[in-house]
């Protein structure tokens, strides 16, 4: 929740601002430049038309498109999610771009045959280097202390098996149906317990630290088991159970990530 995250104590240094999910942060250096875009347009988003898919989403063959304001382009860019990011203007939140941009055609990205939702690592480092670049974004990161869902190993079997699709975009859903029922019915492929754990993060509107020591990617489903219920944190306690997992509010530390400064982008 916003409150507590305002709330927070500092716990810990300052650091760069180069991160990728479940990595330390790094600064690229000299010999490892961070990889960047061959080509990126940015536009106002329009009224009327402009891209059609809201979001990120990157095609066979490593071309990716943006839609939406800036401050969700910072949480593609850093795996993060909305209690994460601190600072920055009003504009952030309220400007809406349409981004359109293409990998050089030596990167990995080249290779992709599929569609992906989320961000490979690579086009991480491609969208930090786009925000430090055509936003002027300078920013840091802080390890603050606040209220958490620590998430661990249950004493139930484990209910996962192995991805039938392991080069597919990670997924792992609590399903709400029409009427805002939220019966129990979950679904996961190729997600790893680090994924589930930012999932159910968005899902409770607090930070979930994955604690369960469990490596590796997973398929799972869940049949729905109430059909009368319409509260988010009960379904997702009921999922988090029936998967052999526990949850529970502590405290922990959070990763995030301090906005110093940020500009208008340059637009094309």
């Amino acid at each position: 929740m916003k409150s507590a995250a305002v709330a927070l104590l500092f716990v810990a240094t300052l650091l760069t601002c180069s991160y990728l999910p479940a990595q330390p942060p790094s600064a690229p250096t000299a010999a490892t430049p961070s990889p960047g875009f061959d080509a990126a347009s940015i536009k106002p988003r329009p009224p009327v038309g402009g891209i059609p898919v809201a979001g990120f989403l990157g095609y066979p063959g490593g071309r990716v498109t943006y839609t939406g304001n800036v401050k969700m382009l910072i949480w593609f860019a850093y795996g993060l999610q909305d209690y994460q990011v601190a600072g920055g203007p009003d504009w952030i939140a309220s400007d809406k771009f349409d981004i359109t941009a293409v990998p050089p055609d030596n990167s990995p990205s080249r290779n992709r045959k599929i569609i992906n939702a989320e961000p490979t690592p690579e086009q991480h480092q491609m969208l930090q280097s786009l925000l430090r670049d055509r936003f002027g974004l300078q920013c840091h990161f802080e390890t603050r202390e606040g209220e958490v869902y620590l998430l661990t190993r249950g004493t139930k079997p484990l209910r996962f098996i192995a991805p039938a699709h392991p080069d597919s975009d990670p997924r792992a859903v609590v399903v709400m149906k029409s009427g805002g029922i939220r019966d129990g019915e979950a679904g996961g492929n190729n997600a790893t317990t680090d994924y589930m754990a930012t999932m159910f993060s968005h899902y409770l509107q607090m930070p979930v630290l994955n604690q369960t020591g469990i490596s590796g990617s997973w398929d799972y489903h869940l049949d729905p088991i109430d059909p009368e219920n319409q509260d988010m944190q009960a379904a997702v306690y009921s999922v988090v159970d029936r998967l052999g997992l526990k949850i529970k509010r502590g405290r922990g530390p959070i990763q995030t990530l301090v906005i110093d400064r940020i500009d208008h982008p340059t637009v094309d």
